[in-house]
C-alpha cells in the first residue's frame, strides 16, 4: 500500500493507535541464544530465551545443520507430500518416533502448525467430503474445552477449527472443567491444554484432566511446547513427568525450545500419523523446512540424551533464581524452568524491565495483550548454560530495580505440588557451571 492510500483509508486509524503499544525491538549481534549477547552494541546477560537445554549453539548440532545444508541445499521449496521430503526429514521423524516411544511421527515447520493441523483434523476434518463411509452426521457435533491461558496459537487453532461449541475453563482448574463437561451433551468432546504454561509457569493438572476425559468419554490434546526436552526422565515432557503418557490422545511437542532447533511434531500410531499428514493443511500446503533443520533436530535429540545433565542443570538454575527473588521481596509465581516475577501494572513492568536492562540483564516485560490486563510480569527463562554467576547478576539487577521502583510484594504464595517429583530428581549431581 502506498503512503497516500494508507493516509486516506481506515487502516490509518489502526496503524496510528498501534504506535502507542509498539514494542522496543532489540537487535542482537552474534548468537541470540547464548547467555552473554551484545544488544545494540552493549554486552548483556540474556535470561529470556527458551533455549532451555542450551543446544541451539551446540557445536555438534551446528555441524549437523551445516553438513545437511551442504548436501541438500538451503531450501526444499516443496510440500512434504510432493517433493520436499528428504532423507533428513524421514530420519528426524523416525528419531522423534523413537524418542516418544511411538510407531511414527510427523515433523512440522513449527509447533503452532502441528497444533493447528491436528486440532482441525480431529474437530472439523477438512477431508470429510471425500472420505468414503464417513459423514458429519455420523461423527456428530463436537465440543472443545480450552484452558483460559492456553497459548495464543492454540486459541487461534481452535477458532480456525470451528467446533460446534467452545467452553473456556479457568486456568488449571479441573473442578471448573468438570462442571463445564457435565453441561455438554455433544457426541464428541476434546479437552485442549498446554502442558506447561509459558506465562504462568504452571503445570497443567493432567492427571485430573485425564480422569475427567475418561469419565466423560472425551479426548485429551496436550501442546507441550515448553516441556519438551526438559521435563521427565527422558525429556519427553510434562505427560511423562506426571505419569500420563498413555492417557494423552494427541501429544504435540516443540523442537524449537528445549532442543534449540526450529520445528514441531506429533507422534503416535502410524495409521493416525498417515491420516494427520494428509489432513493437516499446515503440513499439506506448506514447503518443508530446509533439510539442515531436521538434521540438526536429530542431532539435538542425541545430544540431549547423552548430556542428560542439562535437564537437571536448568531446573537447578531456575530454583536458585526463584528462591533468590523471593528472598529479596519479589512475588514469584509458578514452577519449573520459567520464572515469572509478578508486577501487575503495565507501566510499572516497563520501568522494572528497563532498570534491569540498564543493569546489564535482559529479561522480557510481558503485558497485555500477551497476558490479561493487570497481570504484567517480568519473565525469566533459564538455560542449562547459565552459571551461578549469571543468576547472582540477575538477582543484583532485580534488587536494584526494587530499590529504584519501590516494587515490592508479599511473597506468600502456595507451594505448587505438580513438580515435586522433579525437584527430588534434580538433587542429583550436575556439572559445575560457576
Amino acid at each position: 500500500m502506498k503512503r497516500d492510500k494508507l493516509d486516506a483509508c481506515y487502516v490509518k486509524q489502526l496503524t496510528r493507535a498501534a504506535q502507542l503499544i509498539y514494542p522496543d525491538v532489540r537487535t542482537i549481534s552474534g548468537c541470540p541464544t547464548d547467555p552473554e549477547v551484545v544488544i545494540q552494541g552493549r554486552s548483556t546477560l540474556l535470561i529470556c530465551s527458551p533455549n532451555y537445554l542450551g543446544l541451539a549453539a551446540h557445536p555438534d548440532v551446528i555441524r549437523a545443520f551445516q553438513d545437511a545444508t551442504q548436501r541438500y541445499g538451503t531450501g526444499t521449496v516443496g510440500s512434504g507430500v510432493i517433493s520436499g521430503y528428504t532423507a533428513a526429514h524421514q530420519q528426524v521423524e523416525e528419531d522423534l518416533a523413537t524418542f516418544m516411544n511411538e510407531e511414527a511421527a510427523i515433523f512440522f515447520n513449527a509447533v503452532s502448525d502441528a497444533s493447528a493441523g491436528v486440532i482441525s483434523a480431529i474437530v472439523n476434518p477438512p477431508l470429510l467430503p471425500i472420505l468414503e463411509g464417513v459423514s458429519a452426521d455420523e461423527l456428530g457435533p463436537c465440543a472443545v474445552f480450552v484452558d483460559s491461558q492456553n497459548h495464543a496459537s492454540i486459541l487461534d487453532a481452535v477458532r480456525l477449527a470451528k467446533p460446534d461449541k467452545t467452553y473456556i475453563y479457568r486456568h488449571c482448574d479441573a473442578g471448573h472443567l468438570q462442571e463445564l463437561m457435565r453441561r455438554s451433551h455433544h457426541r464428541r468432546k476434546v479437552v485442549i491444554t498446554d502442558g506447561y504454561f509459558s506465562m504462568s509457569a504452571r503445570v497443567a493438572p493432567l492427571v485430573e484432566i485425564a480422569d475427567l476425559c475418561e469419565r466423560h468419554d472425551a479426548m485429551l490434546f496436550v501442546d507441550d511446547a515448553h516441556g519438551t526436552g526438559v521435563f521427565g526422565a527422558t525429556g519427553r515432557g510434562t505427560p511423562e513427568v506426571l505419569g500420563v503418557e498413555d492417557r494423552v490422545d494427541f501429544w504435540v511437542g516443540s523442537t524449537a525450545k528445549g532442543l534449540g532447533v526450529r520445528g514441531g511434531y506429533i507422534a503416535g500410531p502410524r495409521e493416525l500419523m498417515n491420516y494427520l499428514r494428509i489432513s493437516s493443511r499446515r503440513y499439506l500446503f506448506s514447503g518443508t523446512l530446509p533439510a539442515g533443520i531436521p538434521a540438526a533436530v536429530s542431532q539435538a535429540l542425541r545430544t540431549a540424551e547423552t548430556e542428560s545433565w542439562r535437564r537437571s542443570r536448568v531446573q537447578t538454575n531456575a530454583e536458585m533464581l526463584r528462591e533468590g527473588l523471593r528472598d529479596i521481596g519479589c512475588e514469584v509465581r509458578g514452577e519449573g524452568h520459567i520464572v515469572p516475577w509478578f508486577i501487575g501494572d503495565d507501566s510499572t513492568v516497563d520501568h522494572v524491565s528497563q532498570v534491569i536492562e540498564e543493569e546489564g540483564v535482559f529479561a522480557s516485560a510481558v503485558r497485555f495483550p500477551a497476558v490479561a490486563k493487570g497481570q504484567a510480569i517480568v519473565r525469566f527463562m533459564l538455560m542449562a548454560t547459565h552459571t551461578d554467576e549469571h543468576i547472582e547478576r540477575t538477582l543484583r539487577a532485580c534488587a536494584t530495580a526494587l530499590r529504584v521502583t519501590g516494587e515490592r510484594h508479599s511473597v506468600d504464595s502456595p507451594e505448587l505440588p505438580a513438580l515435586a517429583a522433579i525437584s527430588s530428581r534434580n538433587s542429583a549431581e550436575v556439572p559445575a557451571m560457576a
